[in-house]
């Protein structure tokens, strides 16, 4: 079975944004950016005396969609392809 252009499309572009990388390589990705944020709440508190907490959750969500999400698709498509 073909996959239509379009769709091949869509996951060349999902590969890229994944960028081969594995389960954990995500993991560690999605650790650092999480730090390098959380300092940045801190320098923010500590030189401007502003709280970004309420900005944290949601760009929280974001992160962990980005590093996780196109990993997953990548590894649902994968199984599928070698059962099929």
């Amino acid at each position: 079975m073909t996959v239509p252009q379009q769709s091949s499309s869509i996951f060349n572009q999902l590969r890229q944004i994944n960028g081969d990388r594995g389960f954990f390589a995500n993991l560690g990705g999605f650790f650092c950016v999480s730090c390098m944020m959380g300092l940045g709440n801190l320098f923010s508190q500590s030189l401007f005396h502003e709280n970004m907490a309420w900005l944290l959750g949601p760009l929280m969500v974001m992160i962990g969609l980005y590093f996780f999400v196109p990993y997953f698709i990548l590894l649902l498509m994968k199984r599928r392809s070698s059962e099929g």
